[in-house]
């Protein structure tokens, strides 16, 4: 996210969309499809009133990967040294137009910490750079900024939906301290929060989760609540709006300072829904094999 608050961009590389009901259907007629033939990088850029979205899913003879390096079709990551420099080039959804640019990412803070997410530890988050600077430099559309950032992953072993009911996530900064809550409702009825602070160059400290508030609904009447150990957090404005996911820039307060962030919600529940299974595709392109 830019530093004055009005550009933001996410990337996630998946070696299997775990929100593809094209990889859903293929695992109905096939349990032991693979996920790599549902490879995809998403990018969503927002800029003032400019707006992209690419998902296009691939198949595995497009997906190149070493330890410091992977490629999904055109797009790449790569280590050079310390620093993440990713090139996207790629077509947004459904449209088609090009998306093309470059992500800087320069690591402030990191952390090895890998979080299992339920009981039996079938999915794993590993908040690997809490706190990092960001340089964007898009083509197209003409986009430049620079802010805050952050990298993690995520591993599972098996669908989203058969383990959770919903999840909210959220990362707040301002600039040199970070604080990153997780909150999973599981798909047995309980649940877990998590939340984490980590200052400029330091380590990844676990801390309260605080009081889960509740947030204004989405369009969609997507329900979202929010966690801070210290002021309630504030909807600034919804970013994604989907049926079952929702993304949106958020602001509180930490140490007497303003801090802005990210949040994320997910609803499982919806995405097995056949109606929502039917939309999603609208917001996806296919690349043939």
């Amino acid at each position: 996210m830019s530093d004055d608050g009005a550009s933001s961009i996410v990337l996630i590389a998946m070696l299997g969309n775990v929100f593809s009901p094209r990889w859903v259907r293929a695992r109905h007629h096939d349990p032991a499809a693979s996920s790599l033939d549902f490879s995809t990088f998403n990018v969503s850029l927002r800029s003032g009133s400019r707006t992209c979205w690419a998902l296009t899913e691939r198949a595995r003879s497009s997906v190149s990967r070493t330890q410091d390096h992977l490629a999904i079709g055109a797009s790449a990551m790569k280590w050079h040294g310390e620093r993440l420099v990713v090139r996207i080039d790629e077509r947004s959804a459904p449209w088609g137009s090009p998306v093309r640019g470059t992500v800087k990412l320069t690591p402030l803070s990191v952390s090895d910490l890998s979080v299992p997410l339920d009981p039996r530890g079938v999915h794993t988050w590993s908040p690997r750079i809490p706190l990092a600077r960001v340089e964007v430099d898009f083509e197209e559309p003409r986009v430049k900024f620079e802010g805050t950032g952050y990298f993690d992953l995520n591993r599972g072993s098996a669908p989203l939906e058969d383990t959770f009911a919903s999840w909210s996530w959220s990362r707040t900064s301002h600039g040199d301290e970070a604080t990153i809550a997780y909150d999973v409702a599981l798909r047995d009825g309980s649940a877990r929060a998590r939340a984490f602070k980590v200052a400029l160059g330091g380590e990844l400290q676990s801390i309260d989760a605080g009081v889960s508030v509740d947030l204004p609904s989405t369009r969609f009447g997507l329900s979202r609540t929010g966690r801070s150990s210290s002021t309630p957090m504030a909807i600034v404005r919804t970013l994604e709006d989907g049926p079952f996911y929702a993304r949106s820039l958020v602001s509180t307060t930490s140490a007497g300072r303003q801090a802005f962030g990210m949040h994320e919600t997910v609803s499982l529940d919806r995405f097995r829904s056949p109606w929502v299974r039917f939309l999603v595709p609208f917001r996806m392109r296919v690349e043939a094999a």
